[in-house]
């Protein structure tokens, strides 16, 4: 099996499987027709395919390992990470003499009942080109790895012994040039493995918004459609149809499934479907027949301890956290996912572009002009569209990713249109040089990082061109980033043609590792691998634990199903932006804060509010003094299958008119001899102008790519300033760092007993762009409580700022450290009132921003977490190290896409900025 017509199968581009079943839908059958074969199978490594033979033949050196799993993530090998290149230097369709190969042995019996019925065999996915053998006699191969290959084993298995299966894994072949994903390379059986014995194999379900519906099955029987009480709505024989008056439709905010079942010879099957519809019109993508916005995420398939070998209760944690952070789809990058989270999706509410298995990245327009791998494309676009055909949440058939745009393209998109013309064609590589172009491949113009001005651009330019725009990738979610995610969603709102996009990506791919007794996250190179692409695998929303990054909150604020506006006269309007839902399943409540204490609270009326709707109220809200803001939280009445009842989905505040109190009083100049608050600020105020770089400011630990500003920050010599004292007189000092600035600050005390310090900083010319405007202060230790009046209670940032609500909270220095993988800056709070660093006695040091100041309290030095590569390389340092800043640089997504708008930068000129210090 291994080799065919004399040639080797794994070099054989034309050969995209052999005696591999027509691919079917998922479907639910009797436990008495399936037999599982996950569990505990013998395994063992060869260094070459033309050593599998041999290797198999062998009675001893078997390990066992368990199925599905990777051997890669189970100790026979590593896992290598790459972005763009292959992990080998042979071009296509040729791959490394030294080629692992991993061989999978095992016993089964078949049931007593399936003697006179057909036997099929079924993995569910492979890593790596697969080749299965029954009682020692060649069966067939795969290699599509992520959808599942069948294959007839009626006529080799004994019904009356036990039976031997082998499966022989490749781990290179011409195939893995089509499977260029940025993601780790990994290799084995990461999806479930069954016997099956099937009557109904395969069932075709179209169900319309009109209630109209066709269900088709490879044989004759009867079809039954029962809705979510069980009971029976429609009975129709197979290849015919029906309808259901009044259905309910199924939509992300309204998941309404009903279930099908089929029966005939003597088997019932069963699958969930929904009614609903799906085009493009005038720009616009209609669900229903109404415009949606996409709240979306790229998600890989990841697990920090098993790689793709995900769990059933990985995805379930996925898809409710999503659904809980208002996220509304995603996008199977860059492949089909298990099944199940299909079901999920189904289930939950998601919208899903489900994309083929397709993407030649090394090769990116090669491939797609090869005729020896055409077989390959469309293939691997029908395995997918065939599985996946009955699930309502899959609104969109992707052709793959990266992988140029040719007539292999066209063949698939072909076969798709004729196959399923009730859901539009969604590839990114159609219009990637021409956003006008490409419409025989895709029906969404789907750029990848484009910038908020070239789409803006694109809605307000007039066309025939019905699609709408829908980014497939944007917003780089790398590090600490995610920078301007509410500028594109602004355009997002202003422009119906702007239906929004899919962050990249959801998950961080660290593989979990231990140094000392400390968990970290690995990334590409840290397994000696060249060549890879360091921890350009680390650019999701959650971390690989699924622990949500601060970055997540701006999603589910930006995507809230909810929208507070002030009015006049103490009236606010209530706007519902659900397409489909009425507001009533949510219950609101507000508070009034002045200077961040609440000083009144309140419930809102039932909000019975249609899709689109809104609604106005008047609240009785005292006067007074003070900062005051009134915040509005709404939670849901009613558990779901995601979150439990009482969860919040959206949060408002906004300011009121209010009544400043007057603060000064007269200053004396303040001799600096011994210097600041002696015995509590150890060092400083020192200027600062370096920050820990970001992903997004340079990419520090990535060869192949360079971005953002970074190399001239470091040409500046931001990262070790030397500063020397120009001129010193009392109270009042000038630092100088040659080429770069001049920092003059000056010092008074204050009638309150506050020492104001004024600053004025001097950016030189040339000086295109810096991190930070601010300075540094080392306290003593000890000081670890943290209080602040300001924005709040994540870190945030000048383009990442729209999610915070002004408010006290308090917290730890220690707290304050966000783990991304490579350590980075972190922990800001940019228009902060007030703040107070105490010990366990309540003493400690006041800081008061006049108005305000931007603030971050470490352990660890900017020093610290440049030199660090992982978590586990930084030890907190005692002191407490507090940022004061007039302002930091935005984060932008320049790591992969637009840098931070010019808006938020921080250019040559002229800054000042003063804050008051007291001792507690």
């Amino acid at each position: 099996m291994l080799y065919v017509g004399g040639r080797a199968s794994w070099r054989s581009p034309e050969l995209a499987s052999l005696n591999r079943l027509p691919p079917t839908a998922t479907l639910r059958r009797d436990p008495t027709r399936v037999r599982g074969l996950d569990g505990q199978w013998l395994f063992r490594l060869t260094p070459r395919p033309e050593d599998a033979a041999r290797a198999l033949a062998r009675t001893t050196g078997w390990s066992e390992v368990e199925v599905p799993g990777l051997w890669t993530m189970q100790g026979f090998s590593t896992p290598r990470y790459t972005n763009v290149v292959m992990p080998f230097d042979d071009p296509p369709p040729d791959v490394p003499e030294e080629n692992e190969t991993g061989i999978y042995w095992r016993t089964f019996t078949v049931p007593r009942g399936w003697r006179s019925r057909p036997v099929v065999l079924e993995f569910g996915g492979s890593e790596g080109m697969l080749c299965v053998l029954v009682n020692g006699e060649p069966v067939g191969l795969a290699k599509d790895a992520r959808t599942p290959a069948a294959f007839d084993i009626s006529d080799l298995v004994d019904h009356r012994a036990t039976n031997e299966v082998a499966a022989v894994v490749v781990r290179w072949s011409d195939a893995s040039f089509v499977e260029d994903q940025d993601q780790w390379w990994h290799a084995g059986l990461p999806r479930s493995i069954r016997l099956v014995s099937p009557s109904v194999s395969d069932v075709d379900w179209r169900g319309a918004a009109n209630g109209e519906f066709e269900v088709d099955a490879n044989v004759e029987g009867e079809a039954r459609l029962r809705d979510a009480a069980g009971r029976v709505v429609a009975r129709t024989p197979v290849g015919g149809g029906g309808r259901v008056r009044n259905p309910q439709l199924w939509s992300a905010e309204t998941p309404s499934l009903y279930t099908l079942e089929v029966e005939a010879d003597g088997e019932t099957v069963s699958c969930e479907v929904g009614f609903r519809s799906v085009e493009i019109r005038e720009r616009q993508l209609l669900v229903n027949g109404k415009p949606v916005l996409i709240a979306g995420v790229n998600r890989h398939e990841h697990d920090d301890l098993r790689g793709r070998a995900v769990t059933r209760a990985s995805m379930e944690t996925d898809a409710r956290t999503m659904k809980r952070f208002n996220v509304n789809a995603g996008r199977t990058s860059q492949y089909p996912d298990d099944p199940y989270w299909l079901e999920l999706c189904d289930r939950y509410g998601l919208y899903v572009v489900d994309e083929a298995n397709i993407e030649s990245h090394a090769y990116y327009d090669d491939l797609c002009h090869d005729p020896a791998y055409r077989a390959q494309w469309v293939e691997r676009v029908a395995n997918m569209v065939e599985r996946d055909k009955n699930h309502p949440s899959v609104i969109f058939w992707s052709l793959g990713n990266e992988s140029g745009y040719g007539p292999n393209h066209d063949a698939a998109a072909g076969w798709v249109r004729a196959r399923d013309p009730t859901r539009p064609l969604h590839y990114e590589g159609a219009i990637a040089l021409d956003w006008t172009g490409g419409r025989t491949a895709t029906d969404v113009v789907c750029p990848m990082y484009a910038d908020v001005e070239s789409i803006e651009h694109w809605a307000e330019t007039k066309t025939d061109d019905p699609r709408p725009l829908i980014l497939c990738e944007y917003s780089h979610a790398m590090g600490n980033s995610n920078g301007g995610l509410s500028d594109y969603w602004s355009a997002f709102r202003r422009h119906d043609a702007l239906q929004g996009g899919y962050v990249w990506e959801w998950v961080d791919h660290g593989i979990r590792a231990e140094a000392d007794g400390v968990e970290y996250w690995v990334y590409g190179g840290d397994f000696g691998e060249r060549p890879h692409d360091g921890n350009f695998c680390a650019d999701g929303m959650v971390w690989p634990d699924r622990t949500p990054h601060p970055a997540l909150h701006e999603l589910k604020f930006l995507a809230q199903p909810v929208e507070v506006e002030a009015r006049a006269g103490g009236q606010f309007r209530i706007h519902n932006r659900q397409h489909f839902a009425a507001l009533d399943r949510y219950r609101g409540e507000w508070t009034l804060e002045a200077d961040g204490r609440r000083v009144a609270a309140g419930r809102l009326p039932p909000m019975r509010v249609a899709p689109g709707g809104s609604l106005v109220v008047t609240l009785d809200l005292p006067a007074g003094d003070g900062e005051r803001f009134v915040t509005f939280r709404f939670f849901l009445r009613a558990a779901t299958e995601w979150a439990d009842a009482g969860h919040e989905v959206a949060v408002q505040q906004l300011p009121l008119p209010s009544r400043g109190r007057r603060v000064g009083g007269s200053a004396q100049r303040l001799d600096l001899g011994d210097g600041v608050l002696p015995g509590l600020v150890l060092d400083g105020p020192r200027l600062q102008l370096w920050r820990a770089p970001t992903d997004n400011d340079g990419l520090p630990l990535v060869e192949t790519r360079a971005a953002g500003p970074l190399e001239h920050w470091r040409e500046l010599g931001l990262d070790r300033l030397e500063l020397e004292l120009v001129s010193s007189s009392r109270g009042e000092l000038v630092h100088r760092a040659r080429g770069v600035a001049t920092h003059t600050h000056r010092y008074r005390r204050l009638s309150s007993g506050e020492i104001l310090v004024e600053n004025v900083v001097e950016l030189a010319r040339g000086v295109r762009d810096v991190p930070r405007v601010g300075v540094l202060l080392t306290l003593r230790p000890g000081l670890e409580h943290l209080e602040w009046y300001g924005p709040g209670p994540w870190e945030a940032y000048a383009d990442r700022l729209a999610s915070t609500v002004v408010g006290r909270f308090e917290s730890t220095v220690g707290e304050q450290y966000v783990p991304y993988i490579n350590p980075q800056e972190h922990g800001h709070h940019p228009g902060t009132r007030w703040l107070r660093l105490t010990d366990s006695r309540g003493r400690g040091l006041e800081v008061r921003g006049l108005p305000a100041i931007g603030f971050g309290a470490s352990h660890f030095t900017a020093a610290d977490l440049t030199a660090a590569r992982h978590t586990f390389e930084l030890a907190p340092r005692p002191e407490v190290f507090l940022s004061l800043d007039l302002a930091q640089r935005g984060l932008g997504t320049a790591s992969c896409g637009p840098d931070t708008g010019r808006q938020y930068r921080l250019l040559e000129g002229r800054y000042e900025f003063s804050f008051a210090l007291r001792e507690l």
